[in-house]
């Protein structure tokens, strides 16, 4: 039995400019993936110092998904999320997949 993934992300990566080395920005090289995004518990928002309602756990099947990159729910471009931790799971009950930490962005 598959996780739940029930939302299309797009995933950013972070660049250094061309022009400038000092400055960095988040690129959509179009890297797509299905997730499924749900509130952290206390013990995962104490853990990565985050804050409680801007602190997410993501799961996925998708591998290229790492520390750094940037998601956007599809359909929502004001839910976007950093990830901040990646944990395989492999527990021989799931299909492997991919336990991530994210930290909601405020948008202006």
């Amino acid at each position: 039995m598959l996780p739940v993934q029930d939302k299309t992300v797009f995933l950013s990566v972070l660049t250094k400019s061309g022009s400038d080395i000092d400055k960095e920005s988040y690129q959509a090289p179009g890297l797509v993936a299905k997730m499924n995004i749900q509130p952290a518990n206390a013990e995962t928002t104490v853990m990565v110092d985050g804050q409680y309602g801007k602190t997410f756990d993501g799961f996925t099947t998708n591998s290229g998904v790492t520390e750094g990159m940037k998601v956007t729910v599809s359909g929502r471009p004001t839910d976007q999320y950093i990830v901040k931790g990646r944990e395989v799971h492999d527990n021989g009950v799931l299909p492997p997949h991919y336990e991530l930490v994210l930290i909601r962005e405020t948008l202006p």
